[in-house]
C-alpha cells in the first residue's frame, strides 16, 4: 500500500499487478473471474483500444487489446489466498514477474496504464495536429503527454506507434488518431 500526501490530504492508492491469461481468452477469463470471485472484490481490467481496421475495401472500428494476453489487477497486495483464487480460474497462466515473485508494476508504468485505460475503459482515438516541422502534437485524448514515447507515425492509416513497457520490457503499441485541421488551413466550401 502506498500512502501519498496531496494538498494536506493523504491518498491511499492501490498497486497494479499484471496477470497473463491465454491470449484470445481474456474476455472469457474476466467472465469466469466475476462469477467465481468470493471474498476478494478486486478490480480486474483488460485494456483495449479503438482502431480503424481496413479489410477488403471497408473501414470499420474494431476493439483490439493493448497487451494481448495480459490483464491488470488493482490490489494492495496479492496474498496466497488471492493467488489461489486466480490460479483456479480457467485460462489463467501466471502473475508477472512470476508466480514465485509477484510484483506490482513500477510506479511510472502504473501511471501510464492508468492514464491510457482509465481503469478499464476503452482507449478512444486521440485528436492530433501536425506542427510546422511535420511533428505530431496530441491535442486531446489518451496519447496526451506520451508524445516522447511515439516512435512511428503512419498518417495514411492514422496510427501512432507508442513505446510502452511492462516491468521495464518495451512493447510497441499502435494507437489510432484523428487529424484536426489547424484553424488557418480550413477551407470554406460553399
Amino acid at each position: 500500500m502506498k500512502i501519498r500526501p496531496f494538498a494536506g490530504i493523504i491518498l491511499i492508492t492501490m498497486n497494479i499487478y499484471t496477470i497473463q491469461v491465454i491470449t484470445g481468452k481474456e474476455d472469457k477469463f474476466l467472465r469466469l473471474w466475476e462469477q467465481q470471485q468470493d471474498r476478494h472484490k478486486l478490480n480486474v481490467y483488460w485494456p483495449r483500444r479503438e482502431l480503424m481496421i481496413r479489410r477488403q475495401g471497408h473501414t470499420r472500428k474494431q476493439l483490439v487489446p493493448v497487451f494481448p494476453g495480459y490483464l491488470f489487477v488493482e490490489a494492495q497486495e496479492i496474498n496466497p489466498d488471492i493467488f489461489q483464487e486466480f490460479r483456479h480460474v480457467h485460462y489463467f497462466n501466471r502473475f508477472l514477474k512470476s508466480n514465485n515473485n509477484i510484483c506490482p508494476l513500477p510506479e511510472d508504468e502504473q501511471r501510464v496504464i492508468i492514464q491510457l485505460t482509465n481503469k478499464g475503459k476503452i482507449i478512444k482515438q486521440s485528436k492530433v495536429i501536425f506542427n510546422e516541422q511535420d511533428r505530431i502534437v496530441v491535442v486531446e485524448g489518451p496519447m496526451m503527454g506520451l508524445e516522447g514515447k511515439i516512435i512511428k507515425v503512419d498518417r495514411r492509416r492514422k496510427r501512432a506507434k507508442v513505446q510502452l513497457s511492462l516491468y521495464h520490457q518495451a512493447y510497441p503499441v499502435d494507437f489510432g488518431f484523428e487529424i484536426l485541421e489547424p484553424a488557418g488551413e480550413v477551407s470554406n466550401v460553399g
